[in-house]
Protein backbone atom coordinates (compact mmCIF):
# COMPACT_ATOMS: atom_id res chain seq x y z
CA UNK A 1 0.00 0.00 0.00
CA UNK A 2 0.84 3.56 -0.10
CA UNK A 3 0.40 6.27 1.84
CA UNK A 4 0.91 9.62 2.46
CA UNK A 5 1.64 11.92 5.53
CA UNK A 6 3.00 15.58 5.98
CA UNK A 7 4.02 18.31 8.70
CA UNK A 8 4.66 15.76 11.63
CA UNK A 9 6.85 18.75 13.46
CA UNK A 10 8.33 16.86 15.90
CA UNK A 11 5.89 15.18 17.54
CA UNK A 12 7.45 11.66 17.31
CA UNK A 13 4.61 10.14 19.60
CA UNK A 14 2.02 10.74 17.01
CA UNK A 15 4.22 9.49 13.86
CA UNK A 16 5.08 6.35 16.05
CA UNK A 17 1.52 5.91 16.35
CA UNK A 18 0.65 6.62 13.06
CA UNK A 19 3.47 4.06 11.89
CA UNK A 20 1.49 1.14 14.01
CA UNK A 21 -2.06 2.64 12.69
CA UNK A 22 -1.23 2.25 9.38
CA UNK A 23 0.91 -1.21 10.45
CA UNK A 24 3.83 0.13 7.91
CA UNK A 25 5.32 -2.89 6.29
CA UNK A 26 8.68 -3.17 4.05
CA UNK A 27 6.29 -3.82 1.29
CA UNK A 28 4.82 -0.59 1.85
CA UNK A 29 5.32 3.04 0.84
CA UNK A 30 5.08 6.06 2.72
CA UNK A 31 5.55 9.39 1.10
CA UNK A 32 6.14 12.13 3.90
CA UNK A 33 5.55 15.43 2.88
CA UNK A 34 8.09 17.75 4.59
CA UNK A 35 8.20 19.73 7.82
CA UNK A 36 9.48 17.27 9.75
CA UNK A 37 11.49 19.11 11.86
CA UNK A 38 10.81 21.93 14.56
CA UNK A 39 8.02 23.11 16.67
CA UNK A 40 8.20 20.08 18.26
CA UNK A 41 10.35 18.83 20.19
CA UNK A 42 11.78 15.33 18.31
CA UNK A 43 12.09 16.17 14.61
CA UNK A 44 15.40 14.78 14.38
CA UNK A 45 14.19 11.40 16.20
CA UNK A 46 11.80 11.14 13.86
CA UNK A 47 14.30 11.95 10.69
CA UNK A 48 16.87 9.26 12.22
CA UNK A 49 13.98 6.76 12.15
CA UNK A 50 12.65 7.62 8.33
CA UNK A 51 16.65 7.27 7.39
CA UNK A 52 17.01 3.77 8.01
CA UNK A 53 13.61 3.48 6.62
CA UNK A 54 14.16 2.40 2.57
CA UNK A 55 10.54 2.38 1.79
CA UNK A 56 10.05 5.86 3.62
CA UNK A 57 10.06 8.86 0.71
CA UNK A 58 11.04 12.04 2.37
CA UNK A 59 9.83 15.33 0.34
CA UNK A 60 11.49 18.72 1.30
CA UNK A 61 9.63 21.29 3.09
CA UNK A 62 10.45 24.57 4.04
CA UNK A 63 11.63 23.99 7.27
CA UNK A 64 13.92 21.30 6.28
CA UNK A 65 15.18 23.72 3.46
CA UNK A 66 16.06 26.45 6.18
CA UNK A 67 17.75 23.83 8.05
CA UNK A 68 19.59 22.44 5.11
CA UNK A 69 20.65 26.57 4.47
CA UNK A 70 21.98 26.97 8.19
CA UNK A 71 23.54 23.52 8.99
CA UNK A 72 27.17 23.51 6.91
CA UNK A 73 28.15 26.84 8.50
CA UNK A 74 26.80 26.02 11.84
CA UNK A 75 28.38 22.79 12.01
CA UNK A 76 31.74 24.86 11.59
CA UNK A 77 34.11 25.44 14.51
CA UNK A 78 32.92 28.75 16.09
CA UNK A 79 35.83 31.39 15.57
CA UNK A 80 36.25 34.80 15.47
CA UNK A 81 37.29 34.77 12.01
CA UNK A 82 34.08 32.21 11.12
CA UNK A 83 31.52 34.54 12.94
CA UNK A 84 33.46 37.77 10.72
CA UNK A 85 32.62 35.46 7.32
CA UNK A 86 29.08 35.53 8.48
CA UNK A 87 26.75 37.15 6.06
CA UNK A 88 23.28 39.09 6.42
CA UNK A 89 21.58 36.43 4.50
CA UNK A 90 23.34 33.51 6.89
CA UNK A 91 22.10 35.57 9.79
CA UNK A 92 18.68 36.00 7.98
CA UNK A 93 18.20 32.32 7.49
CA UNK A 94 19.13 31.65 11.21
CA UNK A 95 17.06 34.15 12.40
CA UNK A 96 14.11 32.99 10.64
CA UNK A 97 14.92 29.39 11.73
CA UNK A 98 14.21 30.14 15.41
CA UNK A 99 11.62 32.14 14.59
CA UNK A 100 10.31 29.31 13.05
CA UNK A 101 10.64 26.95 15.75
CA UNK A 102 13.93 25.92 14.96
CA UNK A 103 15.78 25.51 18.33
CA UNK A 104 14.52 22.31 19.68
CA UNK A 105 16.05 20.54 16.70
CA UNK A 106 19.12 22.77 16.83
CA UNK A 107 19.11 21.44 20.58
CA UNK A 108 18.57 18.08 19.17
CA UNK A 109 21.16 18.43 16.47
CA UNK A 110 23.55 19.61 19.15
CA UNK A 111 23.69 16.70 20.94
CA UNK A 112 24.93 14.45 18.30
CA UNK A 113 28.31 13.34 16.67
CA UNK A 114 29.47 15.55 14.17
CA UNK A 115 28.98 12.43 11.50
CA UNK A 116 25.57 11.88 12.31
CA UNK A 117 24.80 15.69 11.75
CA UNK A 118 26.70 15.16 8.57
CA UNK A 119 24.38 12.01 7.44
CA UNK A 120 21.39 14.40 8.25
CA UNK A 121 22.64 17.24 6.44
CA UNK A 122 23.12 14.90 3.65
CA UNK A 123 19.33 13.17 3.84
CA UNK A 124 18.20 16.81 3.69
CA UNK A 125 20.16 17.69 0.33
CA UNK A 126 18.92 14.57 -0.99
CA UNK A 127 15.19 15.13 -0.27
CA UNK A 128 12.69 15.47 -3.69
CA UNK A 129 10.66 18.77 -4.58
CA UNK A 130 7.72 16.77 -5.20
CA UNK A 131 7.06 12.66 -6.17
CA UNK A 132 4.47 11.08 -8.34
CA UNK A 133 2.46 8.05 -8.03
CA UNK A 134 -0.26 6.01 -9.36
CA UNK A 135 -2.86 3.84 -6.80
CA UNK A 136 -5.71 2.66 -6.78
CA UNK A 137 -6.61 3.64 -10.19
CA UNK A 138 -5.79 7.13 -9.90
CA UNK A 139 -2.82 9.47 -10.43
CA UNK A 140 -1.20 11.91 -7.50
CA UNK A 141 1.48 14.58 -7.24
CA UNK A 142 2.57 15.14 -4.25
CA UNK A 143 4.42 18.30 -2.72
CA UNK A 144 4.80 20.17 0.39
CA UNK A 145 3.05 23.30 -0.04
CA UNK A 146 1.86 24.14 -3.56
CA UNK A 147 3.12 24.43 -7.28
CA UNK A 148 3.07 28.24 -7.92
CA UNK A 149 2.58 30.07 -10.97
CA UNK A 150 1.06 26.97 -12.55
CA UNK A 151 1.08 26.72 -16.07
CA UNK A 152 -0.85 23.86 -18.58
CA UNK A 153 1.86 22.05 -20.22
CA UNK A 154 4.88 23.27 -18.07
CA UNK A 155 7.01 20.41 -17.30
CA UNK A 156 7.89 19.55 -13.26
CA UNK A 157 11.67 20.19 -13.64
CA UNK A 158 10.92 24.04 -15.14
CA UNK A 159 9.38 24.74 -11.96
CA UNK A 160 11.78 26.73 -9.45
CA UNK A 161 12.16 25.26 -5.92
CA UNK A 162 10.11 28.01 -4.16
CA UNK A 163 7.06 26.82 -6.19
CA UNK A 164 7.00 23.51 -4.60
CA UNK A 165 8.19 25.13 -1.07
CA UNK A 166 5.41 27.98 -0.07
CA UNK A 167 2.09 29.24 -0.41
CA UNK A 168 -0.78 27.24 -0.66
CA UNK A 169 -3.47 26.31 -3.62
CA UNK A 170 -5.89 28.35 -5.49
CA UNK A 171 -8.85 26.46 -3.70
CA UNK A 172 -11.23 27.75 -6.92
CA UNK A 173 -8.45 26.82 -9.35
CA UNK A 174 -7.27 23.41 -9.39
CA UNK A 175 -3.89 22.78 -11.07
CA UNK A 176 -4.44 19.27 -12.82
CA UNK A 177 -7.65 17.55 -14.09
CA UNK A 178 -6.04 14.60 -14.34
CA UNK A 179 -4.42 13.97 -11.22
CA UNK A 180 -4.65 14.55 -7.68
CA UNK A 181 -2.44 17.38 -6.21
CA UNK A 182 -1.80 16.30 -2.25
CA UNK A 183 0.07 18.92 -0.06
CA UNK A 184 0.29 20.14 3.35
CA UNK A 185 2.37 23.06 4.85
CA UNK A 186 -1.44 25.26 5.22
CA UNK A 187 -3.30 23.44 8.43
CA UNK A 188 -6.59 21.83 7.21
CA UNK A 189 -8.01 24.40 9.42
CA UNK A 190 -7.16 27.37 7.47
CA UNK A 191 -8.11 25.84 4.25
CA UNK A 192 -11.36 25.44 5.54
CA UNK A 193 -12.06 28.97 6.74
CA UNK A 194 -10.59 30.06 3.24
CA UNK A 195 -13.19 27.96 1.43
CA UNK A 196 -15.92 28.67 4.23
CA UNK A 197 -16.24 25.18 5.50
CA UNK A 198 -17.16 24.71 8.85
CA UNK A 199 -14.64 24.01 11.24
CA UNK A 200 -12.76 20.22 11.24
CA UNK A 201 -9.29 18.88 11.62
CA UNK A 202 -10.21 16.57 9.01
CA UNK A 203 -8.41 15.74 5.74
CA UNK A 204 -9.08 18.47 3.62
CA UNK A 205 -10.65 17.66 -0.19
CA UNK A 206 -11.72 19.98 -2.44
CA UNK A 207 -11.80 18.70 -6.13
CA UNK A 208 -8.42 17.04 -7.28
CA UNK A 209 -7.02 18.83 -4.04
CA UNK A 210 -5.87 17.25 -1.16
CA UNK A 211 -4.89 19.08 2.34
CA UNK A 212 -3.26 16.94 4.91
CA UNK A 213 -1.56 19.03 7.16
CA UNK A 214 -4.01 18.68 10.11
CA UNK A 215 -2.34 20.98 12.73
CA UNK A 216 -0.03 18.47 14.61
CA UNK A 217 2.54 21.56 14.52
CA UNK A 218 -0.24 23.42 16.68
CA UNK A 219 -1.55 20.76 18.74
CA UNK A 220 -3.98 19.24 16.21
CA UNK A 221 -3.70 15.67 14.79
CA UNK A 222 -1.42 13.84 12.67
CA UNK A 223 -3.29 12.95 9.17
CA UNK A 224 -2.47 10.66 7.01
CA UNK A 225 -3.99 8.94 3.91
CA UNK A 226 -3.87 5.96 2.09
CA UNK A 227 -3.95 6.56 -1.86
CA UNK A 228 -5.10 3.30 -2.68
CA UNK A 229 -8.38 3.50 -1.03
CA UNK A 230 -8.24 6.87 0.27
CA UNK A 231 -8.77 5.84 3.54
CA UNK A 232 -7.95 7.96 6.00
CA UNK A 233 -5.64 7.69 9.42
CA UNK A 234 -5.43 10.46 12.31
CA UNK A 235 -3.35 10.14 15.37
Amino acid sequence: MTYVLSDPHGNCQKYDAMLRAIHLRPTDTLYVLGDVIDRGPDGIRILLDMMARPNVVPILGNHEFTAAMCLPWLMEEVTDQSLDRLGADQIAALSEWIANGGGPTLRSLKQLAQEDREDILDYLRDMSLYAQAEAGGNAFLLVHANLNRFEPGKSLESYELTDFLFGSPDLDRPCFQDRFLVFGHTPVQLLREQAGEPPSDAIFRRGNLIGIDCGCGFDGPLGCLCLETLEEFYT
